[in-house]
């Protein structure tokens, strides 16, 4: 679910369409909902695609929202380990 909240916040907060972004990546209407709302993750290559039509600043800013929730998953399986 990480990568569909990191989507979706960056389509907000940089106000890009599904349309915009499946015209400029060949991929479906479809395909970006279904990324955008967690109902699908998107191969490799289709993530590829995404950040290739991204700026910089909309790459990073996503990358950043996929790592720290990485970092917070992480740390509260840590901590639920310490636990038992």
């Amino acid at each position: 679910m990480k990568f569909a909240n990191a989507f979706r916040d960056t389509m907000f907060r940089f106000k890009l369409t599904g349309l915009e972004i499946a015209e400029k990546t060949g991929l479906t209407t479809t395909q970006i909902s279904h990324f955008r709302n967690g109902i699908k993750n998107p191969r490799i290559d289709s993530v590829e695609k995404i950040l290739e039509v991204f700026t910089q600043e909309q790459r990073e800013y996503m990358l950043n929202l996929v790592a720290k929730a990485y970092k917070d998953e992480t740390i509260a399986s840590e901590a639920a380990k310490e636990e038992e």
